[in-house]
């Protein structure tokens, strides 16, 4: 019998992509899209069941896992993809979009798991891959509060993969680096920014590849994640910016791998930090900033 994979966020980018590459590999999948408009998205994969859901609202999603887990009998792995943007500085980002960041990206992703883990506790088995952040490693200025969102997720996976670990079931995080999705064409932008950060924002800007992976990249990592027999690694690291930051740490050491960073992400690297970690993949990036 085939097994069966969870993904939220499926409509595009990282969480399409992670459908394609599972329906390819023989798993019948359940996936969840936020509007009507995209239940016809995965139309071309027949083991490919696509279902409505707002990760949002956490009182329709213990119903959901139930429709979930009856699609096809039962859920061997569940991926947590769905997430939101929100950028700007923090002082002009206001406390609404702060709560709607850590909603989707944390809260969500928490009730998700939590209506899962049931299932996988009982049956003693089950991988869950929560998609985090290469910013989960080190805060960039003007995505602070989604950095800090990423990294709530990175830490909740390592907590719980201890938890979860005498009942058989093995959490992940992945880290992707910059990736050619509609990410930056979804922002939720603050307003009233001040006209002290003007200068700063355009020079971070100005310092930003306009490349990165395919989506496929990360799709390739989340597949390998489930499928890893080492059931202690926790995180996994995808795209080439993203995959060089453990050696640069080694290398460098936490205060200058730090001091290193803070001078690239000013549009300032130095030779060694630009010998360390590649610029993102080659992909042509779309962005509305």
């Amino acid at each position: 019998m085939s097994k069966v994979i969870v993904v939220t966020g499926t409509a595009t980018g990282l969480g399409k992509a992670t459908v394609d590459k599972f329906a390819t590999e023989g798993w019948n999948v359940v996936a969840t899209v936020r509007k009507t408009a995209d239940l016809a998205v995965h139309e071309g994969h027949p083991q490919v069941k696509t279902l409505l859901l707002d990760v949002d609202d956490e009182q329709a999603i213990p119903d959901f896992a139930q429709q979930a887990v009856r699609q096809f009998g039962q859920v061997d792995a569940l991926v947590n993809n769905a997430g939101h943007y929100q950028m700007g500085p923090v002082e002009s980002t206001s406390m609404a979009q702060v709560h709607r960041q850590f909603q989707t990206n944390v809260f969500g992703l928490i009730a998700i798991t939590k209506a899962f883990l049931p299932q996988f506790r009982g049956q003693r088995s089950g991988v869950i891959v929560n998609i985090s952040s290469l910013t989960a490693e080190q805060g960039y200025p003007y995505s602070a509060v989604y950095a800090a969102s990423k990294a709530a997720v990175a830490t909740l996976s390592e907590g719980l993969s201890m938890e979860m670990a005498e009942f058989g079931v093995v959490v992940r995080a992945i880290m992707p680096g910059q990736h050619a999705t509609r990410i930056f064409t979804k922002i939720d932008a603050a307003s009233d920014i001040a006209e002290d950060y003007q200068a700063g924002i355009e020079s971070f800007f100005a310092a930003t590849p306009m490349t990165g992976s395919s989506p496929t990249v990360t799709a390739d990592v989340i597949y390998q994640a489930v499928l890893d027999p080492q059931v202690t690694r926790v995180r996994y690291y995808s795209g080439p910016d993203s995959a060089a930051i453990p050696t640069a740490k080694r290398i460098l050491g936490p205060q200058q791998y730090w001091e290193e960073f803070r001078e690239a992400a000013t549009g300032r690297p130095s030779a060694l930090w630009s010998a360390l970690v590649p610029a993102p993949g080659p992909e042509p990036l779309q962005r509305d900033v």
